[in-house]
C-alpha cells in the first residue's frame, strides 16, 4: 500500500491513502507479480535505492501510465536519500561486520570484542553459583547487537551491479508465491497501524493464501516473510517481540543446506531467473551463501532452539554447528552460541519438565576439539576461557536438575559428552575429574534413558 503524507503548518499529519498509487502498487505484470507480491507494504526498504536502479527495475514489470506512477512514488519518496549501498545487510548484528579479511580474523574480533565488553563472562567458574552467574550474564545480552564476523546477505543482488551480485543470496523473493489482492486488507491495516498484532496478522494471512509448491517457492515465501520483520523494525526503529511461527529465517538457511547438492532443474528454479543469477555455475555457492548468514539470524529469533522446530537436529543445532565450521570456521561463534543455547533452554525447555541436557552436538563429537582451537594465542586463551565456563555452567545445571528431578533424559549421549569435557579440560590444564565423575553418579542413578 501507498502512503502520502500531508504537511501541515510545518509538521506531517497521519499517512492518507493516495488510490492511484495504491492500485499501482498492486498492478500486476505479465506474470501475475505485483510490486506487493515481494516488497513491504510501501517499500520502505527500497529508500537507499537510487533513482536509476528503480526505473530500471520497474520496468522488468511495468510500462506506460503504471510505471510513471510507480516511478513518481517511489523516486520522490526516496528523494534526498542517496543510493542503495551495495554492502548494506538487513539485520548484520550490531550493525556491521567486525573486522578482518580473513574469517580466523574475524573469529578471533568476535571472542576479542565479547572480552573487552561482556568481561564478566570470562571470570572463572568453579562452583554452582558462578555458574549462575555465567548464565545470567550471557542471557542478558541482545544478540541483534552484538557484532559477529559473519556476514549477512545483502537486501538486493542485482546482476547489472556486477557478475559477484549474480546470486539469490539476498532478501528479495524471485517468485511470488501469494495473490497480492488477496492480501491487500492486511496491508492497508498494517500500514495505518504498524504495530506486532498487525504485522502477526498479516503474517497469519500470507501463510494462509500462499502457494509454496516447489522448493523455490518454499524460499520465496521464507524470504518475504523475513523481509516483512525486517521492514517493521526498519519502520518502527525497535527490535520487534513478534515472533513468527516456523521460523522464516531458519527456513532460508535449511533451503540452503536441503537443496545444496540437487539440481536446480527440480529445485524449480525458472530459467529465465536461473540465467539472470548465472546458474547452474554457482549454484552450490549462492546455496552456501544462503546457510549460515540465516540460521544465525533464525537462532536469534529463537536462542533456544525450542519453538523452531522439535526435530532433534534444529533443536541440538546439529547443522548450525556444522556449517559454523564447514563454512568458517568460525569456532568462537560457535562456542559462544552453544554457550547461549544452552542457558537459554532452562528457561525456553522443549518440554515443561524434562530436566536439562547437556547438548553440544558437533561441537565435541567431532575432530578433538583442542585441535581446532583459534590459532592466535590472545583469541586462543579467551576461546578456552569461555568454553570453560559453558562446559561448567553445563555441568552445574544438569547437577542441579539431576538432584530436582532425580531423572534424565539421553543418559548415554550426555555421559559420552562429558568424557569429551573431561578430556578437553585435562588438554588446557584445568582439570575437572571429581566434577565430572560425580555429576555421571548421579547421571546413572538417576531414572530415565
Amino acid at each position: 500500500m501507498i502512503l502520502a503524507w500531508v504537511l501541515l503548518a510545518g509538521r506531517i499529519t497521519q499517512p492518507v491513502l493516495v488510490q492511484s498509487q495504491l492500485d499501482a502498487w498492486f498492478a500486476k505484470d505479465k506474470k501475475g507479480q505485483s510490486c506487493a507480491s515481494c516488497h513491504s507494504a510501501d517499500g520502505i526498504e527500497l529508500k537507499r535505492f537510487s533513482d536509476r536502479d528503480i526505473r530500471r527495475r520497474i520496468a522488468r514489470h511495468h510500462q506506460g501510465e503504471v510505471a510513471e506512477r510507480l516511478r513518481l512514488f517511489v523516486s520522490g519518496k526516496l528523494k534526498g536519500s542517496g543510493t542503495i549501498q551495495l554492502e548494506d545487510r538487513p539485520m548484520q548484528p550490531g550493525g556491521k561486520v567486525l573486522p578482518g579479511k580473513r574469517v580466523e580474523d574475524r573469529d578471533s574480533a568476535f571472542l576479542e570484542n565479547l572480552k573487552a565488553h561482556f568481561p564478566k563472562l570470562f571470570v572463572p567458574v568453579s562452583n554452582s553459583a558462578q555458574a549462575l552467574q555465567f548464565q545470567s550474564e550471557i542471557l542478558r545480552m541482545d544478540l541483534s547487537k552484538l557484532p559477529i564476523g559473519i556476514e549477512m546477505n545483502r537486501l538486493s543482488e542485482d546482476g547489472f551491479h556486477g557478475v559477484k551480485h549474480r546470486s539469490i543470496a539476498n532478501w528479495f523473493p524471485d517468485v511470488p508465491t501469494f495473490d497480492s489482492n488477496g492480501l491487500r486488507h492486511e496491508l492497508e491495516a498494517y500500514l495505518r497501524s504498524p504495530s506486532d498484532s498487525t504485522l502477526g496478522n498479516l503474517d497469519r494471512k500470507v501463510l494462509s493464501i500462499a502457494k509454496a509448491d516447489d522448493p523455490f517457492k518454499e524460499l520465496a515465501l521464507a524470504k518475504y516473510r523475513s523481509l516483512m520483520v525486517f521492514q517493521h523494525e526498519l519502520r518502527t526503529k525497535r527490535t520487534s517481540t513478534y515472533y513468527p511461527p516456523e521460523n522464516p529465517f531458519w527456513q532460508v538457511a535449511e533451503f540452503g543446506r536441503t537443496y545444496l547438492e540437487a539440481d536446480p532443474i527440480l529445485v524449480r528454479i525458472p530459467n529465465d531467473i536461473a540465467l539472470a543469477k548465472g546458474m547452474p555455475g554457482t549454484y552450490k555457492n549462492q546455496l552456501k551463501e544462503l546457510r549460515l548468514p540465516w540460521f544465525w539470524l533464525g537462532w536469534i529469533r529463537d536462542p533456544s532452539l525450542t519453538k523452531t522446530s522439535r526435530l532433534k537436529e534444529t533443536v541440538r543445532a546439529e547443522y548450525f554447528c556444522r556449517f559454523l565450521e564447514a563454512d568458517g570456521p568460525y569456532i568462537g561463534h560457535e562456542s559462544f552460541m552453544l554457550a547461549r543455547k544452552l542457558a537459554e533452554q532452562t528457561r525456553n525447555p522443549l518440554f515443561p519438565g524434562i530436566p536439562f541436557e547437556i547438548q553440544y552436538s558437533f561441537f565435541l563429537t567431532n575432530t578433538p576439539l583442542i585441535q581446532r582451537e583459534p590459532k592466535g594465542s590472545t583469541a586462543k586463551a579467551i576461546f578456552r576461557r569461555l568454553t570453560a565456563n559453558s562446559f561448567k555452567m553445563s555441568m552445574f545445571l544438569l547437577e542441579s536438575d539431576l538432584i530436582k528431578y532425580k531423572k534424565a533424559v539421553r543418559k548415554v549421549p550426555q555421559a559420552s559428552q562429558m568424557e569429551f569435557i573431561r578430556q578437553y579440560m585435562a588438554d588446557i590444564n584445568e582439570p575437572v575429574d571429581n566434577l565430572v565423575t560425580r555429576i555421571l553418579h548421579r547421571l546413572n542413578a538417576a531414572s530415565g534413558q
